[in-house]
Protein backbone atom coordinates (compact mmCIF):
# COMPACT_ATOMS: atom_id res chain seq x y z
CA UNK A 1 0.00 0.00 0.00
CA UNK A 2 0.80 3.87 -0.01
CA UNK A 3 1.57 5.97 2.90
CA UNK A 4 0.55 9.30 2.42
CA UNK A 5 0.98 12.23 5.31
CA UNK A 6 0.43 15.76 4.11
CA UNK A 7 2.52 18.45 4.60
CA UNK A 8 1.82 20.30 7.63
CA UNK A 9 3.60 21.49 11.06
CA UNK A 10 3.62 19.45 14.36
CA UNK A 11 5.45 20.68 17.40
CA UNK A 12 8.56 22.10 15.57
CA UNK A 13 8.47 18.96 13.33
CA UNK A 14 8.10 19.53 9.49
CA UNK A 15 5.55 16.73 8.14
CA UNK A 16 6.09 15.35 4.55
CA UNK A 17 4.47 13.54 2.03
CA UNK A 18 6.20 10.09 1.82
CA UNK A 19 5.56 6.98 -0.46
CA UNK A 20 6.27 3.85 -0.60
CA UNK A 21 5.44 0.24 -1.57
CA UNK A 22 4.81 -2.55 1.42
CA UNK A 23 3.64 -6.34 0.80
CA UNK A 24 0.92 -5.84 3.80
CA UNK A 25 -0.84 -3.23 5.42
CA UNK A 26 1.76 -0.34 7.05
CA UNK A 27 0.31 1.61 10.07
CA UNK A 28 3.75 3.23 10.49
CA UNK A 29 2.90 6.99 10.65
CA UNK A 30 5.98 9.54 10.73
CA UNK A 31 4.58 12.33 12.74
CA UNK A 32 7.46 14.67 11.39
CA UNK A 33 11.36 15.29 11.14
CA UNK A 34 13.42 18.20 12.05
CA UNK A 35 16.83 19.15 11.53
CA UNK A 36 18.55 18.94 15.10
CA UNK A 37 21.80 20.01 14.41
CA UNK A 38 23.88 21.39 10.80
CA UNK A 39 26.62 24.43 9.98
CA UNK A 40 29.29 21.72 10.31
CA UNK A 41 30.61 20.92 7.01
CA UNK A 42 29.83 16.77 7.89
CA UNK A 43 27.93 15.53 10.61
CA UNK A 44 26.62 11.83 10.36
CA UNK A 45 26.54 8.73 12.19
CA UNK A 46 24.23 8.81 14.58
CA UNK A 47 23.15 7.48 17.69
CA UNK A 48 20.63 8.07 20.31
CA UNK A 49 19.85 7.39 23.70
CA UNK A 50 17.31 8.06 26.78
CA UNK A 51 19.53 9.11 30.14
CA UNK A 52 18.53 11.23 33.26
CA UNK A 53 15.25 12.00 31.73
CA UNK A 54 17.53 13.63 28.92
CA UNK A 55 17.63 12.60 25.50
CA UNK A 56 21.52 12.42 23.95
CA UNK A 57 22.66 12.25 20.54
CA UNK A 58 26.27 11.14 19.42
CA UNK A 59 27.67 11.80 16.27
CA UNK A 60 30.31 12.26 14.28
CA UNK A 61 31.72 15.81 12.90
CA UNK A 62 34.47 16.21 9.96
CA UNK A 63 34.85 17.35 6.26
CA UNK A 64 33.55 14.72 4.95
CA UNK A 65 32.44 10.81 5.26
CA UNK A 66 36.13 9.75 4.97
CA UNK A 67 39.41 10.02 3.56
CA UNK A 68 43.03 11.20 4.44
CA UNK A 69 43.29 14.28 6.36
CA UNK A 70 39.95 13.54 7.73
CA UNK A 71 40.01 13.74 10.91
CA UNK A 72 36.38 13.03 12.72
CA UNK A 73 35.56 14.36 16.11
CA UNK A 74 32.31 12.90 18.02
CA UNK A 75 29.59 15.29 18.94
CA UNK A 76 27.52 14.64 21.62
CA UNK A 77 24.42 16.76 22.06
CA UNK A 78 21.54 16.89 24.74
CA UNK A 79 18.30 18.28 25.11
CA UNK A 80 15.66 18.06 27.78
CA UNK A 81 12.36 17.71 25.41
CA UNK A 82 13.76 16.62 22.15
CA UNK A 83 12.97 20.49 20.46
CA UNK A 84 16.05 22.24 21.80
CA UNK A 85 19.78 20.86 21.62
CA UNK A 86 23.09 22.16 22.94
CA UNK A 87 26.10 20.87 22.33
CA UNK A 88 26.91 19.01 25.60
CA UNK A 89 30.46 17.45 24.97
CA UNK A 90 32.82 16.66 21.72
CA UNK A 91 35.50 13.82 21.48
CA UNK A 92 38.59 14.41 19.96
CA UNK A 93 42.10 12.70 19.35
CA UNK A 94 44.52 14.17 17.35
CA UNK A 95 45.59 12.32 13.90
CA UNK A 96 42.68 10.03 14.33
CA UNK A 97 39.04 9.85 12.69
CA UNK A 98 37.05 8.90 15.68
CA UNK A 99 33.78 7.41 14.19
CA UNK A 100 30.66 5.50 14.83
CA UNK A 101 29.67 6.42 18.46
CA UNK A 102 27.35 4.30 20.11
CA UNK A 103 25.51 4.91 23.05
CA UNK A 104 24.12 2.47 25.69
CA UNK A 105 23.59 2.10 29.36
CA UNK A 106 26.03 0.10 31.57
CA UNK A 107 24.66 -1.95 34.24
CA UNK A 108 26.05 0.49 36.69
CA UNK A 109 24.51 2.95 35.26
CA UNK A 110 26.99 4.89 33.57
CA UNK A 111 26.63 6.07 29.71
CA UNK A 112 28.94 4.10 27.59
CA UNK A 113 30.39 5.32 24.28
CA UNK A 114 31.90 3.24 21.71
CA UNK A 115 33.81 4.73 19.31
CA UNK A 116 36.80 4.04 16.97
CA UNK A 117 40.00 5.85 16.10
CA UNK A 118 40.53 5.23 12.41
CA UNK A 119 43.96 6.13 11.50
CA UNK A 120 43.19 7.44 7.86
CA UNK A 121 46.90 8.59 6.91
CA UNK A 122 48.16 5.49 7.57
CA UNK A 123 45.68 2.73 5.64
CA UNK A 124 46.49 -0.27 4.43
CA UNK A 125 45.02 -2.43 1.53
CA UNK A 126 45.40 -5.52 3.82
CA UNK A 127 44.05 -4.14 7.00
CA UNK A 128 42.19 -1.28 8.16
CA UNK A 129 44.67 0.73 10.64
CA UNK A 130 41.81 1.13 13.20
CA UNK A 131 41.54 0.77 17.45
CA UNK A 132 37.97 0.32 19.25
CA UNK A 133 37.63 2.36 22.09
CA UNK A 134 34.96 3.10 24.66
CA UNK A 135 34.06 6.51 26.67
CA UNK A 136 32.04 6.33 30.00
CA UNK A 137 29.80 9.40 31.25
CA UNK A 138 28.32 9.68 35.07
CA UNK A 139 26.62 12.80 33.75
CA UNK A 140 26.18 12.80 29.88
CA UNK A 141 28.82 15.54 29.84
CA UNK A 142 31.80 14.99 31.61
CA UNK A 143 33.29 11.95 29.83
CA UNK A 144 36.45 10.14 30.48
CA UNK A 145 39.16 9.54 28.43
CA UNK A 146 39.57 6.97 25.58
CA UNK A 147 40.11 3.35 26.33
CA UNK A 148 41.47 0.79 24.03
CA UNK A 149 39.24 -2.32 23.78
CA UNK A 150 38.94 -5.74 21.45
CA UNK A 151 41.86 -6.26 19.41
CA UNK A 152 43.86 -4.15 17.37
CA UNK A 153 42.50 -3.82 13.90
CA UNK A 154 39.22 -5.14 14.86
CA UNK A 155 36.21 -2.45 14.59
CA UNK A 156 33.97 -3.11 17.38
CA UNK A 157 30.55 -1.61 16.63
CA UNK A 158 28.52 -1.21 19.17
CA UNK A 159 27.31 -3.04 23.12
CA UNK A 160 23.88 -4.48 23.17
CA UNK A 161 23.09 -5.46 27.09
CA UNK A 162 21.09 -8.35 28.40
CA UNK A 163 21.19 -8.15 32.15
CA UNK A 164 24.41 -8.29 33.43
CA UNK A 165 26.27 -8.92 30.19
CA UNK A 166 26.83 -6.87 27.12
CA UNK A 167 28.08 -8.31 23.66
CA UNK A 168 29.39 -6.90 20.34
CA UNK A 169 30.48 -7.72 17.01
CA UNK A 170 34.17 -6.83 15.56
CA UNK A 171 35.17 -6.62 12.37
CA UNK A 172 38.31 -6.80 11.06
CA UNK A 173 38.66 -4.76 7.12
CA UNK A 174 40.38 -5.32 4.44
CA UNK A 175 41.72 -8.45 2.29
CA UNK A 176 42.03 -10.25 5.58
CA UNK A 177 38.76 -9.49 6.87
CA UNK A 178 37.31 -11.66 10.23
CA UNK A 179 34.81 -11.15 12.62
CA UNK A 180 34.70 -11.69 16.52
CA UNK A 181 32.18 -11.80 19.09
CA UNK A 182 32.88 -9.64 22.62
CA UNK A 183 31.71 -10.02 25.86
CA UNK A 184 31.81 -7.34 29.04
CA UNK A 185 29.95 -7.02 32.13
CA UNK A 186 31.16 -3.08 32.45
CA UNK A 187 32.02 -1.54 29.26
CA UNK A 188 35.60 -1.46 30.60
CA UNK A 189 36.98 -4.72 29.24
CA UNK A 190 35.98 -6.57 25.95
CA UNK A 191 37.03 -10.38 26.29
CA UNK A 192 36.55 -12.69 22.99
CA UNK A 193 33.73 -15.09 23.42
CA UNK A 194 33.61 -16.28 19.66
CA UNK A 195 35.53 -15.83 17.10
CA UNK A 196 34.57 -16.55 13.45
CA UNK A 197 31.01 -15.42 14.46
CA UNK A 198 30.94 -15.08 10.22
CA UNK A 199 33.59 -17.24 8.04
CA UNK A 200 36.48 -15.11 7.21
CA UNK A 201 35.39 -13.45 3.53
CA UNK A 202 31.91 -12.76 4.14
CA UNK A 203 32.59 -9.46 4.28
CA UNK A 204 30.59 -9.11 7.45
CA UNK A 205 30.66 -5.71 9.33
CA UNK A 206 27.81 -3.29 11.09
CA UNK A 207 25.30 -5.08 13.03
CA UNK A 208 22.47 -4.31 15.49
CA UNK A 209 21.42 -7.05 18.01
CA UNK A 210 18.24 -7.14 20.66
CA UNK A 211 16.66 -9.59 22.60
CA UNK A 212 13.44 -11.46 23.47
CA UNK A 213 12.52 -11.76 27.32
CA UNK A 214 14.16 -15.45 27.01
CA UNK A 215 17.27 -14.06 26.45
CA UNK A 216 17.58 -15.12 22.85
CA UNK A 217 19.83 -12.78 20.88
CA UNK A 218 18.66 -11.56 17.27
CA UNK A 219 21.39 -10.20 15.19
CA UNK A 220 21.19 -7.91 11.94
CA UNK A 221 23.89 -7.98 10.04
CA UNK A 222 25.79 -6.01 7.10
CA UNK A 223 27.72 -7.70 4.22
CA UNK A 224 29.63 -5.56 1.25
CA UNK A 225 30.42 -9.37 -0.33
CA UNK A 226 30.34 -8.11 -4.10
CA UNK A 227 31.38 -11.77 -5.80
CA UNK A 228 27.66 -12.35 -6.66
CA UNK A 229 24.32 -10.45 -6.04
CA UNK A 230 23.09 -12.22 -3.12
CA UNK A 231 26.96 -12.24 -1.49
CA UNK A 232 25.98 -8.56 0.29
CA UNK A 233 22.46 -9.29 1.47
CA UNK A 234 22.35 -8.89 4.65
CA UNK A 235 22.33 -11.89 7.30
CA UNK A 236 19.74 -12.30 10.20
CA UNK A 237 21.52 -14.16 13.37
CA UNK A 238 19.46 -16.39 16.23
CA UNK A 239 21.29 -17.77 19.14
CA UNK A 240 20.39 -18.40 22.78
CA UNK A 241 22.11 -18.04 25.91
CA UNK A 242 25.38 -17.93 26.04
CA UNK A 243 25.67 -16.83 22.51
CA UNK A 244 28.10 -19.17 21.56
CA UNK A 245 26.15 -21.34 18.71
CA UNK A 246 24.59 -18.72 15.87
CA UNK A 247 22.13 -19.59 13.36
CA UNK A 248 22.29 -17.60 10.36
CA UNK A 249 19.74 -17.18 7.19
CA UNK A 250 20.08 -14.60 4.25
CA UNK A 251 17.37 -11.49 3.85
CA UNK A 252 15.92 -9.84 0.78
CA UNK A 253 17.43 -6.93 0.79
CA UNK A 254 21.38 -5.36 0.81
CA UNK A 255 21.63 -2.43 3.58
CA UNK A 256 23.78 -0.04 5.29
CA UNK A 257 24.08 1.52 8.79
CA UNK A 258 21.90 -1.26 10.77
CA UNK A 259 19.38 -0.07 13.63
CA UNK A 260 17.18 -2.76 15.21
CA UNK A 261 14.60 -1.91 18.26
CA UNK A 262 12.36 -4.65 19.41
CA UNK A 263 8.85 -3.21 20.20
CA UNK A 264 6.87 -3.25 23.15
CA UNK A 265 4.66 -5.88 21.54
CA UNK A 266 7.91 -8.14 20.60
CA UNK A 267 8.20 -7.23 16.88
CA UNK A 268 11.26 -6.08 15.49
CA UNK A 269 11.51 -2.66 13.41
CA UNK A 270 14.75 -1.69 11.74
CA UNK A 271 16.19 1.38 10.25
CA UNK A 272 18.24 0.95 7.19
CA UNK A 273 19.77 2.89 4.27
CA UNK A 274 19.14 1.35 1.46
CA UNK A 275 19.98 1.47 -2.57
CA UNK A 276 18.73 2.25 -5.57
CA UNK A 277 20.33 -1.04 -7.44
CA UNK A 278 20.64 -4.00 -4.66
CA UNK A 279 24.50 -4.22 -4.97
CA UNK A 280 24.56 -1.35 -3.17
CA UNK A 281 27.61 0.63 -5.64
CA UNK A 282 24.92 3.31 -6.75
CA UNK A 283 26.53 5.81 -4.20
CA UNK A 284 24.44 8.49 -3.81
CA UNK A 285 20.81 7.20 -5.08
CA UNK A 286 20.22 5.97 -1.33
CA UNK A 287 17.69 6.80 1.20
CA UNK A 288 17.39 6.51 4.99
CA UNK A 289 14.54 3.40 5.74
CA UNK A 290 12.22 1.94 8.41
CA UNK A 291 11.41 -1.84 7.71
CA UNK A 292 9.77 -4.48 9.62
CA UNK A 293 12.08 -7.99 10.33
CA UNK A 294 10.65 -10.87 10.43
CA UNK A 295 12.51 -13.16 12.85
CA UNK A 296 10.65 -16.40 12.05
CA UNK A 297 10.85 -16.40 8.01
CA UNK A 298 14.27 -13.98 7.90
CA UNK A 299 12.23 -11.90 5.97
CA UNK A 300 12.59 -7.49 5.67
CA UNK A 301 9.16 -5.50 4.73
CA UNK A 302 9.77 -1.66 3.47
CA UNK A 303 7.50 0.43 6.16
CA UNK A 304 8.78 3.77 5.59
CA UNK A 305 11.05 5.89 4.11
CA UNK A 306 12.27 8.91 6.10
CA UNK A 307 12.79 12.44 4.28
CA UNK A 308 16.59 11.51 3.42
CA UNK A 309 19.01 11.34 0.29
CA UNK A 310 22.01 11.12 -0.67
CA UNK A 311 24.60 10.47 2.07
CA UNK A 312 21.78 9.10 4.91
CA UNK A 313 21.36 7.06 7.58
CA UNK A 314 22.62 5.33 10.72
CA UNK A 315 20.19 5.77 13.25
CA UNK A 316 19.24 5.88 16.33
CA UNK A 317 16.44 3.93 17.95
CA UNK A 318 14.49 4.40 21.20
CA UNK A 319 10.79 3.69 21.83
CA UNK A 320 9.44 6.35 24.76
CA UNK A 321 5.88 7.51 25.25
CA UNK A 322 4.65 5.41 22.77
CA UNK A 323 6.65 7.05 20.14
CA UNK A 324 9.64 5.43 18.32
CA UNK A 325 12.35 8.33 18.28
CA UNK A 326 14.77 8.21 15.39
CA UNK A 327 17.67 10.15 15.33
CA UNK A 328 19.25 10.17 11.42
CA UNK A 329 21.54 11.70 9.26
CA UNK A 330 20.87 12.77 5.67
CA UNK A 331 22.69 15.44 2.70
CA UNK A 332 18.81 15.75 0.82
CA UNK A 333 18.62 19.72 2.12
CA UNK A 334 22.23 20.55 1.71
CA UNK A 335 25.16 19.85 3.97
CA UNK A 336 25.21 16.48 5.89
CA UNK A 337 23.09 17.36 8.76
CA UNK A 338 21.54 15.63 11.76
CA UNK A 339 17.92 14.74 11.77
CA UNK A 340 15.05 13.42 14.57
CA UNK A 341 11.80 12.23 13.72
CA UNK A 342 8.70 11.43 15.24
CA UNK A 343 7.15 7.69 14.56
CA UNK A 344 3.79 6.66 15.62
CA UNK A 345 2.74 2.56 15.37
CA UNK A 346 -0.92 2.65 15.11
CA UNK A 347 -1.50 -0.97 15.79
CA UNK A 348 0.76 -1.75 18.52
CA UNK A 349 -0.35 -4.07 20.61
Amino acid sequence: MKLIVYCCLFIGFTLYEAEIQSAEPNNIKILGSKKIWSGEPHSAFTDLERFQNKWYCAFRVGKGHAGKGDYGKIRIIVSDDGQSWRSAALLQNAGVDLRDAKLSITPRGELLLNSCEYRVDNDRDDIRNNTSVVYRSKNGTDWSKAKSIAHKGFWLWQTSWVGEQGFALGYQWGSRDATRFYRTVDGDKYELHVDHIRPPGDRSNEHSMVFDPNGIAHMLLRRDNTDSKTGGYALLGNAEPPYKDWEWRRLNITLGGPSMIRLPDGRLLACVRRYADENHRNWGSQWTELGWVDATTATYTPAAKLPSGGDSSYAGLVFYNDLLWVSYYSSHEGNTSIYLAKIRIDDLK
